[in-house]
């Protein structure tokens, strides 16, 4: 199943173009969860040298979590299948190092409602933030 759920949410990253774009890639992923990295450049931070912007932990937490849905397959596999209804980011620390690493994992899914959390850490295991959001699960177009 791991593998299966490593190969799905790492096919959905690719094919998403805000993903690539920020260099977001699927470090594992199993049933419910995902580990998402990103390396720290300067075009994700306010200006050179300084934290990576908000914007992009926020993100981080958004991906994350949608990512770890879209482990339970085509149902829930992120874009046209799930949106999300609330997300809610605490900046904890200013990220160190080169790379940004997001663990997301679904707390609870039911028929149409998801709940999921994501910590995201720097290089050096700094927690840098935790956001927890809300997804509604679209029924597949037909």
């Amino acid at each position: 199943m791991a593998d299966e759920a490593l190969a799905f949410v790492s096919e959905r990253g690719r094919a998403n173009l805000f993903w690539r774009h920020l260099g977001i890639e699927v470090e594992a992923a199993g049933e419910g969860w995902v580990r998402l990295r990103v390396p720290m450049r300067d075009e994700l931070r306010n200006a050179p040298g300084a934290p990576v912007h908000g914007g992009v932990l926020a993100t981080l937490v958004d991906a994350a979590i949608g990512g770890a849905l879209g482990t339970y397959g085509a149902a829930a596999s992120g874009g046209v299948d799930q949106a999300t209804l609330d997300l809610n980011v605490t900046f904890i620390a200013a990220a160190r190092g080169d790379l940004l690493l997001a663990e997301g994992r679904i707390l609870r899914r039911g028929r149409t409602i998801a709940f999921g959390e994501t910590r995201v850490t720097d290089t050096n295991g700094t927690l840098v933030a935790l956001g927890r959001a809300t997804y509604m699960l679209l029924p597949p177009r037909v």
